[in-house]
């Protein structure tokens, strides 16, 4: 079967399109794998959120410490700057709540990153 005969895959094209107009700062593959590990560890003992590294890029010229430090401040997570030093990377037990919540800051542009599940 081709996948231009796929009933789901223009389902799943309207579904990522949402995602992705609803969060443009988030990458749409991250959202879609956070939602999908906190649907799933609700079966698990353990934490029902998984470990997300999320990392933020921010507009051209700001403060990267004080962002690191904000981070720190209001969230209970790793927060630290990357090494090239063209972001922050929060890094925690984190659901999708708390990626929108971090990505609310107006200075920030974009934010991609990685999550794994933590039941395991």
């Amino acid at each position: 079967m081709s996948s231009t005969n796929s009933i789901i895959e223009p389902l799943f094209r309207q579904f990522l399109n949402q995602v992705m107009n609803s969060q443009p700062k988030i990458d749409p593959e991250l959202i879609v794998r956070i939602m999908l590990f906190e649907l799933n560890l609700k079966r698990y003992v353990g934490p029902d959120i998984p470990h997300v590294n999320l990392y933020v890029y921010y507009k051209e010229g700001t403060d990267l410490h004080k962002k690191q430090e904000e981070g720190r401040d209001k969230y209970p997570i790793e927060v630290t700057q990357s090494r090239w030093g063209d972001g922050v990377i929060f890094s925690g037990l984190m659901g999708i709540k708390h990626v929108e919540t971090i990505i609310q800051d107006p200075d920030i542009v974009r934010a991609t990153g990685s999550a794994k599940p933590t039941h395991n």
